[in-house]
């Protein structure tokens, strides 16, 4: 009966345990396995009362074949040995509820953490996204910074620095005194040209002064040497003269 309400009870509630293998089965019912979380209404204490109930009924089996008349005391074992059974397969039926209620728990757990997971992750993702946007932005501030500081050190030696106005009223002054300058050099290379040709006609006059005075010099001694001749050709015969006196 209480097999047939656990089938009977709706399967989308409480989901059914994996189907363990006859072997596994076998050898946990010889084992008497259960641990200590099976304490009460465990698989090992049901096989021992389905055990200790089958024994009883093969015993009462054998009495009825061998006619043996005295069974009732047999009867109130096995009726016994029956409420016992009944009793452990509730235990059983118990603890496996709580063990699907327990699953449940846990499945919802961990469709929790896995949410939770997902959305630390989507937190995670945000925050990096927004790492990278704030790293754009202090990349962008220290840019701006830095033009700032450029702009105010410029301003500074601007503001240093005479107005543009009396610098352009320099810039042409010194523009005027720059074509008077060339003026006046270009005046000064015209005189010293003219300076150049009058010493070059002066050197060439001097040359040619030089070249009459040579020439002037040159007929003169030639004179004096023709004259000093001609002295002495009047000695020479003014002394014959006094020697035949």
């Amino acid at each position: 009966k209480i097999m047939t309400d656990r089938q009977s009870a709706p399967t989308n509630s409480i989901k059914l345990p994996p189907p363990l293998d006859n072997e596994i089965l076998r050898e946990r019912i010889l084992n008497r396995e259960g641990g200590p979380s099976l304490m009460r209404g465990s698989l090992s204490k049901c096989a021992a009362r389905y055990r200790d109930f089958s024994e009883l009924v093969l015993a009462a089996s054998e009495q009825q074949s061998s006619k043996e008349c005295d069974t009732s005391a047999l009867a109130n074992e096995i009726e016994h040995a029956k409420d016992l059974l009944e009793r452990e397969i509730r235990l059983h039926d118990l603890e496996i509820r709580k063990l699907f209620l327990v699953s449940d728990a846990a499945d919802a757990e961990l469709a929790q953490y896995d949410a939770a997971q997902v959305q630390i992750e989507s937190s995670i993702s945000d925050c990096k996204d927004e790492i990278e946007e704030l790293k754009k932005q202090l990349a962008h501030e220290r840019k701006v910074r830095s033009n700032r500081e450029e702009y105010e050190t410029l301003a500074k030696m601007a503001r240093q620095r005479p107005a543009r106005r009396t610098t352009e009223k320099k810039l042409e002054a010194v523009k005027e005194e720059i074509e008077k300058i060339r003026a006046e050099d270009a005046l000064a290379m015209a005189e010293l040209d003219v300076r150049e040709k009058q010493f070059q006609l002066l050197m060439q006059s001097i040359f040619d002064l030089k070249s009459n005075l040579s020439e002037d010099l040159i007929k003169m001694k030639k004179k004096e040497d023709q004259k000093d001749a001609s002295d002495e050709d009047d000695g020479d015969i003014v002394g014959m003269e006094t020697e035949v006196l």
